[in-house]
């Protein structure tokens, strides 16, 4: 599985690369998707490299201060939109 992406790391690779083109993106958020991406790739364990995204933005994420793109892509990474991605474990809030 390392090195090679399967269908649900595609998809978030591609969603990264739609949001990236959204110029209301604050920097920081700009930075930490592109973490993300870099990281998958390179064929990271999916959920670490999620889970690390979702732990940099949070602080923003609790203050209602991402932007609509990045809201709806930390919204559907905590409510398991990205089906076949396992998550066991690992519990995620969203206020």
């Amino acid at each position: 599985m390392f090195g090679k992406k399967n269908k649900v790391e595609e998809k978030i690779v591609t969603d990264i690369c739609e949001i990236l083109k959204d110029p209301e993106l604050k920097q920081e958020e700009r930075n930490a998707l592109t973490r993300v991406q870099n990281r998958l790739e390179k064929g990271e364990y999916t959920p670490r490299v999620l889970n690390n995204f979702l732990s940099q933005v949070r602080p923003l994420a609790l203050q209602s201060k991402l932007s609509p793109s990045v809201d709806k892509f930390y919204t559907d990474i905590i409510n398991n939109a990205y089906k076949g991605i396992s998550w066991a474990g690992m519990m995620f809030m969203k206020f």
